[in-house]
């Protein structure tokens, strides 16, 4: 499933997926049972969201969204990515 907050984006479609309400999120994990979610979010969103995301059974994160889940949720499965790394590296790579 895809959620934004977003009125603009909320109800168009993503390679055939629709994007829903936030609103939403509790009942599409009960009817779906996602194992994992990939957050890309802002930071200040992330805990609220996260926290929502463990209620509903998801303890697998692939996390773009800096907020540090192993903190408050240390047997959480998270891979943190880091853009601006990654970005650095491959420029790196590039100019090597």
């Amino acid at each position: 499933g895809l959620f934004d907050d977003a009125e603009t984006l909320i109800g168009t479609t993503l390679r055939g997926m629709e994007i829903q309400p936030t609103d939403n999120l509790e009942d599409f994990c009960r009817a779906h049972q996602p194992k994992m979610a990939i957050l890309c979010i802002p930071k200040e969103a992330a805990k609220h969201v996260v926290e929502r995301l463990i209620d509903c059974g998801i303890n697998a994160f692939w996390n773009f969204s800096h907020y540090d889940i192993a903190y408050d949720h240390p047997d959480a499965v998270v891979e943190n990515v880091h853009l601006g790394d990654s970005l650095m590296t491959l420029s790196y790579h590039i100019h090597d």
